[in-house]
């Protein structure tokens, strides 16, 4: 084992987790109890997940992208017993142990703690040991990447953990036996919902530590990848390393929509192989899906697609009535993987969770057949001389344009308009292009709605989240341009 390293037979995952599980037992961490796990991705991910859902505890990912104060606030808020942490974090796991009295277990060993996870592992009997548990009992807390204050820690169930499961492979499969999904992404998040349905189907899970275009080129040919998890930025990264016959013949993507440019380029070299889900922390991975034949359909292929089979998605109007279609509202989501609530916050609770339903703050239209055209968020709505402007369709009609990879729309103070319309963008590779052509390309399409300013940067600021952070963005901007 070289860093993490390694693989497992499925009996061996499971052996190990009831091992880890039955150790945590007789060092008294209750049922129930929060474990957190600091890491990259790695085999020991895995096994830590499956023991703390074993031992009917509670499974709090840390974002390794963040930094000391950020996990202060996860282990103060979420009550850590536990720390499972990689080489890389050891002095945050020294200082949350003395500050909190947790217990640090890396999985590398080190003398510097009392216990690594080879010894908890190996000094352990590995006989099931029968734990009855509530099925709505917390599973899972994820931390939000919350714009302002401090993130929300998100309760989700086991009951809603299993049902994003079997929401996945109702899209995703069948799963044969003996595939696998090639994971590119931190587990921590995202694709951290893909390794259950995956297992539970008896298929197998395959870890990168880190994005490696060469790598998913070289493993789609390997007769055993079927699906890739990626993000639409790594799009592409894949299609400037495009190297011989590609294999995969799925590729999931999510969090944001992808260039029409660059989705043209996809479909060309990959095939009509994409899939784009839709979720939110709250609701996740399965609110809206793209399928495959969709992404062929002119129209649909700008939409997040339709509500999941086993999903109720309505796009409500200020008033609370279904929206029409092609009138802008706020998507609300009604399913059985949704979110318990906020942890230790009733008042966000009850201002999201209203009559079974789930304010996602995400704004929307519909079309006549029932796709869903995300517009942004609630609260990033721009009001420009009396009228309401969506971030989402400026940014889409930029993204038209064949020189731009991806656009950012916000609107800024201004003494006339009250919000001007602000864009900025990040260009294609070698391409070329001027904010007055950009603006000139705009203005025919979108009107009143066009960008007031426009600047090319060559990178856009992102939060530790891998999100756009337009806190910083409108920093930038406000003090005259990146930093």
């Amino acid at each position: 084992m070289d860093d993490g390293v390694s693989a497992r037979s499925f009996s061996a995952l499971i052996h190990r987790a009831e091992r880890l599980a039955n150790a945590l037992d007789a060092l008294g961490v209750a049922e129930g109890a929060s474990v957190g796990i600091l890491s990259d991705n790695r085999t020991e991910f895995v096994e830590a997940d499956c023991a703390v859902a074993l031992g009917r505890r509670v499974r709090v990912a840390l974002n390794a992208r963040l930094h000391l104060d950020d996990f202060r606030h996860v282990a103060q808020d979420a009550d850590l017993r536990v720390l499972l942490f990689s080489r890389r974090f050891a002095d945050a796991a020294h200082a949350l142990a003395a500050e909190f009295g947790l217990l640090a277990v890396p999985f590398d060993p080190d003398p510097d703690f009392a216990h690594s996870f080879e010894s908890l592992v190996e000094s352990a009997p590995a006989e099931p040991r029968r734990r009855d548990g509530d099925p709505e009992a917390a599973s899972w807390i994820i931390y939000t990447s919350g714009t302002t204050g401090r993130p929300k820690g998100v309760v989700l169930s086991h009951r809603a953990i299993r049902e994003v499961a079997l929401n996945l492979l109702l899209e995703l499969g069948p799963v044969r036996t003996g595939e696998r999904i090639l994971l590119t992404q931190a587990i921590s998040h995202a694709s951290g919902y893909f390794v259950l349905p995956y297992l539970i189907s008896g298929a197998g899970v395959h870890l990168m530590p880190r994005f490696d275009p060469d790598e998913v080129w070289r493993r789609s040919r390997q007769e055993c990848f079927r699906t890739l998890k990626a993000v639409p930025a790594m799009l592409e990264p894949l299609l400037d390393a495009a190297d011989g016959e590609w294999g995969f013949e799925t590729i999931v993507y999510g969090a944001s929509s992808v260039a029409l440019p660059v989705l043209d380029r996809a479909l060309d070299r990959f095939g009509p192989t994409l899939i784009q889900d839709y979720g939110q922390s709250e609701a996740p991975m399965t609110i809206t899906c793209l399928g495959k034949d969709d992404h062929l359909d002119p129209d649909a292929r700008r939409s997040a697609g339709r509500p999941w089979r086993s999903v109720a998605v309505e796009v409500r109007d200020e008033h609370g009535a279904i929206a029409a279609p092609g009138e802008i509202g706020e998507v609300h989501v009604r399913g059985s993987h949704m979110m318990t609530g906020y942890h230790r916050n009733p008042e966000a609770t009850a201002a999201v969770l209203v009559d079974g339903w789930l304010r996602t703050k995400d704004l929307a239209l519909t079309d006549e057949r029932g796709f869903v055209h995300l517009q942004g968020r609630s609260d990033e709505m721009i009001n420009s001389g009396g009228y309401n402007i969506a971030p989402r369709e400026v940014e889409n009609v930029l993204s038209a344009h064949a020189a731009v990879s991806e656009a950012v729309v916000l609107g800024m103070p201004d003494p006339r308009w009250g919000d001007a319309v602000t864009a900025v963008v990040r260009l294609r590779g070698p391409q070329s292009v001027s904010s007055e052509e950009l603006i000139d390309f705009v203005r025919p399409r979108l009107g009143i709605r066009t960008p007031r300013r426009l600047e090319v940067w060559d990178s856009i600021p992102r939060t530790a989240y891998g999100k756009v952070d337009r806190v910083e963005l409108r920093k930038q901007l406000a003090n005259g341009g990146p930093s």
